[in-house]
């Protein structure tokens, strides 16, 4: 989840953007560290800005961020990743190894889209929002189970400027800059963070091919709808 570190500044978790690498480093640091929720200290889930802002006031902000693009495919195949390793009562309706251009414009419909952008039940932790458990439910072959909260990642998918809540942070440094942000905490706070990659997709080969249609399709559904203001929440 997003911290507030020092009582000056607050780190934003974006998904698939180094997020749980991040959060688990600055655990084990000695900086000090606020939690949205005090009981959630093992916890890892994303909590956009303007609810930290809300939560601590007006203070700066840093984050990681990601080429959309590389970010969105990257989340997909972690879906599919927790599918297929991590869920023992779920199986996909198509392998992450056949997954193609076709599945991805036919599976992304509009339905899915309005079930995955229920923005307001997707700033909580995995599971509760009933729009992300629809979503799951469009991609296993199992019927749904009323008594079920299963939607492991399925907000990875949703755009990263949501998480920044069409803002920019103060502070912004891409995922390949890891060391510029590490050096960026040790400067400002005497703590040199050590960053493990973990929590990292399979990377796994399958059938998508990288395209201009692709690339509007994911541009047109998951990223565009953020970049205008008159329409968030």
């Amino acid at each position: 989840m997003s911290h507030l570190i020092n009582n000056e500044l607050i780190w934003v978790s974006i998904p698939k953007c180094a997020s749980f690498s991040v959060e688990e480093a600055l655990r084990k640091s000695k900086l000090k560290l606020e939690f949205i929720d005090e009981n959630d200290r093992t916890s890892h889930y994303h909590t956009p800005l303007n609810r930290c802002l809300d939560q601590w006031g007006r203070k700066e902000s840093i984050c990681i961020t990601r080429d959309w693009l590389s970010r969105w495919l990257s989340a997909l195949n972690y879906v599919w990743d927790q599918i297929e390793f991590e869920c023992e009562y779920y199986t996909p309706i198509r392998k992450w190894v056949d997954i193609d251009n076709e599945y991805i414009f036919k599976t992304f419909d509009t339905n899915f889209l309005n079930e995955l952008h229920l923005i307001s039940d997707a700033v909580g932790r995995y599971g509760k929002s009933s729009g992300l458990k629809s979503c799951w439910f469009k991609l296993v072959n199992e019927e749904p189970n009323p008594s079920e909260l299963m939607s492991p990642g399925i907000d990875t998918l949703i755009s990263q400027i949501f998480y920044k809540s069409n803002k920019k942070c103060t502070y912004e440094f891409d995922i390949t800059e890891i060391d510029k942000f590490t050096d960026f905490i040790e400067d400002r706070f005497g703590e040199r963070l050590i960053i493990n990659h973990t929590n990292k997709t399979s990377k796994r080969p399958n059938k998508i091919i990288v395209n201009d249609e692709l690339k509007s399709f994911i541009w047109d559904n998951f990223e565009k709808r953020f970049e205008k203001k008159n329409i968030l929440i």
